[in-house]
């Protein structure tokens, strides 16, 4: 199946100057030309249905800002050089024509957002398609940290919850969550920072996990260890 990450050497020349893949799913390019992708030059979308959110502290989206993005539609075809948003809050994505907000009418498969952290460059890629979990559905967007056979999956959720100050009305805040899963051989898997968790998920590559983790010396306590583990493990 031709993914996102296949055509992203044709992607990457619309990237605006400065901007680089500095998330590891992001530099794995494919092996062999990219496929030709169709774009979309005329995006349908329907209009952001204001609801007043003024009350509730937080975001619900991933970044407060619009930001460059590329998109696949679940028909094959792409979009690029747009301003996308996306709400983590109700797993929606929305585009920006002119100062007005829209949601694709065309379901999107996968997406990329570039933009700054700490003074580099980033882009961040999500898909769905993925089996359900008990969050989770086939429509709901998860970030690629590392794509191949192995795909390490982050999935990042808010929940509204209420507070009451002393003296106050009870108020409600947006809260971040993150969640990370393991895809392979059609299967999805909640994992933890943690190598016991890990060789749970994957019990039949416990040894080469094994080998991987004494040769890096990795501890698998952090999200850098595991993007690292996986992508030795999908070298493979």
């Amino acid at each position: 199946m031709k993914t996102f990450l296949s055509i992203l050497i044709l992607l990457i020349s619309a990237i605006p100057d400065g901007w680089s893949q500095a998330n590891p799913a992001i530099a794995v390019l494919p092996q062999g030309p990219p496929p030709m992708p169709i774009f979309v030059e005329d995006i349908t979308g329907r209009p952001l249905s204001s609801k007043l959110l003024d009350d509730i502290e937080g975001s619900p989206f991933l970044l407060p800002d619009w930001n460059w993005g590329a998109v696949k539609f679940k028909n094959g075809k792409y979009a690029k050089d747009i301003a996308l948003k996306f709400n983590v809050y109700n797993n929606q994505l929305f585009f920006k024509r002119g100062e007005e907000a829209f949601e694709f009418v065309l379901p999107v498969s996968e997406f990329m957002i570039g933009y700054q952290k700490e003074g580099d460059s980033v882009a961040v890629l999500y898909r769905n398609g993925f089996p359900d979990t008990e969050r989770t559905n086939g429509s709901t967007f998860f970030e690629l940290l590392t794509d191949g056979k192995f795909q390490l999956l982050k999935y990042r959720f808010k929940e509204l919850r209420s507070f009451k100050p002393y003296n106050q009305a009870e108020r409600k805040q947006f809260a971040d969550n993150e969640q990370l899963y393991v895809y392979a051989g059609g299967s999805i898997t909640k994992i933890k920072k943690d190598k016991e968790s890990v060789m749970r998920a994957l019990s039949q590559y416990a040894e080469e996990i094994r080998v991987i983790v004494e040769r890096e010396k990795l501890k698998l306590k952090s999200e850098t260890d595991l993007v690292k583990l996986f992508s030795e493990l999908n070298k493979k």
